[in-house]
């Protein structure tokens, strides 16, 4: 049904700020050519689309949790990024049923800022707006330590799981987990279709010992992570400092 409305608002969307032609099937199941109808400002279509807006707007306004104050992501770390992060290593671990040592998510993957109050579910899809999925990647020390390197080089970016310094644009004193980076060991990984593929120039993670995608979307996540969470107050923790 998430889906469903989030088209139906990309479609409203599209067909608002587009001079290109779109259509979608009337209750005949003939195609109906909405830009040709509206310019005839057909009350049909007019009613149509009053209807589905009215039950989007009824949908997109649930209350999904309270936000305890304005967050929003920077850098080194932040507490919206910390957030992000946390909520898919967690998640991840529920799916897979075992221990899940980090994650990581390039920001680019997000397009919205938490102002303080009631969040709903069309902010929630606003913050993260892609069709992306969960997946685990096995990873070497080696590459768990290139990836620290790769989000120094940024100047940082969500992770959970990891901690290390930021000096010089290196990362130093790396842990996962409380405990020293293993440079020959093996480590479990979540993080979106997106970023697995390359989406965020996080090559370390190209060429995984292993690699397993779910059928569970991003979004979804963050909406059952948020909703269980009722109020989002997270914390720098010092997961990257300087």
């Amino acid at each position: 049904m998430q889906k469903f409305f989030v088209l139906l608002a990309l479609s409203l969307l599209i067909y608002g700020c587009s001079g290109t032609q779109h259509s979608i099937e009337n209750d005949s199941e003939s195609p109906v050519d909405l830009e040709r109808e509206a310019n005839r400002d057909d009350p049909r279509i007019a009613s149509i689309l009053e209807q589905y807006r009215t039950e989007y707007d009824d949908k997109m306004g649930v209350r999904v949790a309270e936000v305890a104050y304005p967050l929003e992501f920077g850098s080194p770390e932040s507490a919206l990024g910390n957030m992000a992060a946390d909520a898919i290593r967690f998640r991840a671990a529920r799916e897979a049923r075992r221990f899940i040592h980090l994650s990581v998510i390039g920001e680019s993957s997000f397009r919205l800022n938490f102002n303080e109050g009631t969040l709903t579910l069309g902010e929630v899809l606003e913050f993260m707006p892609y069709e992306n999925h969960l997946v685990l990647l096995k990873l070497t020390g080696e590459m768990v330590h290139e990836l620290s390197q790769q989000i120094a080089a940024r100047g940082g970016a969500p992770v959970s799981g990891m901690r290390f310094r930021l000096v010089d644009g290196r990362a130093q004193q790396v842990l996962v987990n409380s405990e020293i980076l293993d440079r020959t060991g093996e480590y479990w990984l979540a993080t979106s279709n997106w970023v697995a593929n390359g989406g965020d120039d996080f090559t370390a993670i190209l060429n995984p010992l292993e690699r397993i995608d779910y059928e569970l979307s991003i979004r979804d996540l963050y909406v059952d992570y948020f909703r269980n969470q009722r109020t989002l107050s997270p914390e720098i923790d010092g997961r990257i400092r300087e």
